[in-house]
């Protein structure tokens, strides 16, 4: 019921195609090192093997959770009451709704298609505990209308984060993972776990990473781990678990045959995990090891060509020359691998990569490949609470580009993912999504947890400046702009 069918996917979008190729490269105009290097790999440099967990996961999702489930039943299904018929409104659908006040600060300064914010009904805009990080649209993953399953929905990737003086343990893991679907139609959304069955496919754990970067191509969501690779869940194995609600705290298949997942009602299974080799030196931004790749953020690039590619880009925030390597993706109706990374000998192929070579910071990514044949690229630089920076570049601009010190250009909180929606049934949108993460700290978490200062006075561009109130305030929006715009692409 509701799966995905490979042969709505092979045609390439034409239209789509068309506007992004269209927008075209400007000439630099500045005598400066270039913005972006090629890179030449070593033979299996930022390459990556294969563990598979289909069959394990097939067994999960047809003996152990049978009740399955698919997309509309995740946006559409509202529960009042949790699994033991007990009232518990934490369990209904949430809604985004309009941002406001201080919120407005996290969109950007262009023109906005949509912009919403999240529900505070059970606090998914000021929690201090979990974060939005990547994001990825049916608008990338279909080939045609821009819907899956017939549903126009954007997901979300969140990790938890531990508190200073709090325990992580179970539920409450440190980097905990879960993902949101967005019903776009709708503005309703709920939190799916997201889970890695054992070797036997008889249980199942949570899955824990920083969840910085998603890519959602036909039924596979490919979510980062940020130090090892990139994995890999099916939406066509989603399943609905038994024991559900506010207060459930475990996860798993229990001595009773009882499924759980950390009181959310839905679990999306894992069904491959690509890996490199080894594992980086350094991941939080002040080394760059030559030999292996964090993979912060994803996107997806179907320009230019077969085939489409799988964008891994990294955050450098102290060093500049954070490299963007492209992976080759399987056409949907491959005759292996369909709609997976491509292989050969055991290991992913590279499309190319470049280097960052005057950029830093970065947290979204996303490339193109104009109609001059010039490969195009947009970041997101997060500039902490303060305006971040939107940036256009491409192979041999050489521009000086905005930064955090200039008062940059764009969306505070920060930005995070970058996404393009073609289509939207038979209209074309050429949308640009992005999202934001932040709060501004109100006084009671400050006092409680000393990760969280107040601004400093100095600080007078921050957007929670002088902010001294009880309550966290939120930062925190879900955006479009037109892709096309000048008034976006002209950025830099």
């Amino acid at each position: 019921m509701g799966r995905i069918r490979g042969s709505r996917l092979l045609a390439w979008i034409a239209a789509g195609a068309a506007l992004l190729t269209g927008l075209t490269a400007q000439p630099a105009t500045a005598a400066d090192s270039p913005t972006m290097t090629k890179l030449t790999l070593g033979a299996d440099q930022f390459k990556l093997t294969d563990t598979s967990f289909v069959s394990a996961t097939n067994n999960l999702y047809n003996n152990y959770l049978t009740s399955h489930a698919n997309l509309t039943d995740v946006v559409t299904t509202n529960y009042t009451t949790n699994s033991s018929g007990a009232a518990d409104s934490w369990m209904n659908l949430r809604s985004m709704r309009s941002c406001t006040g201080t919120e407005t600060k996290a969109l950007p300064p262009v023109g906005t298609k949509t912009a919403w914010c999240w529900s505070n009904a059970h606090t998914d805009d000021t929690t201090a505990h979990w974060w939005p990080q990547g994001m990825s649209t049916t608008g990338t993953a279909d080939g045609g209308d821009g819907a899956i399953q017939d549903r126009h929905v954007a997901a979300v990737s969140w990790h938890y984060r531990t508190l200073s003086n709090e325990t992580s343990a179970g539920c409450k893991t440190n980097n905990l993972l879960k993902l949101t679907f967005l019903d776009r139609d709708t503005l309703k959304y709920r939190h799916v776990l997201l889970a890695e069955p054992n070797s036997s496919g008889t249980d199942f754990s949570f899955v824990t990473g920083h969840g910085g970067g998603i890519v959602w191509y036909a039924n596979y969501i490919y979510v980062t781990d940020t130090a090892h690779g990139i994995r890999v869940f099916d939406i066509n194995k989603m399943a609905k678990v038994d024991t559900y609600g506010s207060g459930v705290s475990t996860y798993g298949i229990d001595g009773s045959g009882r499924s759980s997942a950390c009181g959310y009602p839905y679990v999306l299974p894992e069904v491959h995990y690509y890996k490199q080799a080894g594992t980086p030196s350094d991941c939080s931004g002040n080394t760059i090891d030559p030999e292996q790749l964090c993979f912060s953020w994803l996107s997806l690039d179907k320009t230019g060509g077969a085939p489409y590619k799988l964008v891994a880009g990294e955050w450098q925030g102290y060093i500049d020359g954070g490299r963007v390597v492209r992976y080759q993706l399987n056409p949907t109706g491959s005759a292996s691998y369909p709609g997976l990374l491509n292989m050969s000998g055991g290991k992913t192929v590279i499309q190319d990569a470049y280097a960052a070579s005057r950029y830093r910071g970065l947290q979204g990514g996303m490339t193109w490949t104009d109609s001059q044949g010039v490969l195009n690229f947009g970041f997101h630089k997060g500039c902490g609470t303060k305006p971040g920076v939107y940036s256009h570049t491409w192979v041999g601009d050489t521009r000086a580009s905005t930064s955090c010190a200039a008062g940059g250009n764009w969306a505070a909180g920060p930005p995070q993912a970058l996404s393009h929606w073609p289509k939207l049934g038979a209209e074309t949108v050429d949308e640009l999504w992005g999202l934001t993460e932040g709060i501004c700290a109100g006084s009671t978490l400050r006092s409680q947890h000393p990760e969280f200062k107040a601004v400093p006075e100095e600080e007078d561009t921050d957007v929670c400046w002088h902010y001294q109130g009880t309550d966290n305030l939120s930062l925190r929006a879900v955006f479009s702009v037109g892709f096309t715009d000048p008034a976006v692409q002209d950025l830099h």
